[in-house]
């Protein structure tokens, strides 16, 4: 009886660490998650700035690039409002 005791508290403290392992996990995929959307946001701010640049000094660029904006499907609604606003669409 004392052995299945000790075995009982043995699984239960393993799956205790089991819970703790698998909540340190998801904290550290959404911390990894959270760092990839903020690289990928700055990266995007940087990449559009180099465009906006090239575009305002090279005329047969500028075109190229609304060409390629107004062809975007992944422009929402209030996207294509702004574009329009700043005259890039």
């Amino acid at each position: 009886m004392v052995s299945a005791n000790i075995a009982n508290e043995k699984i239960e403290a393993l799956r205790k660490r089991e819970v703790a392992l698998k909540a340190a996990i998801a904290r550290e995929l959404i911390r990894q998650q959270k760092r990839k959307e903020k690289e990928d946001a700055r990266l995007c701010s940087i990449i559009g700035a180099a465009l906006v640049q090239n575009a305002a000094k090279h005329e047969d660029f500028e075109l190229m690039l609304k060409g390629v904006l107004k062809t975007s499907t992944s422009l929402t609604e209030s996207d294509k409002k702004l574009l329009r606003a700043k005259s890039w669409l």
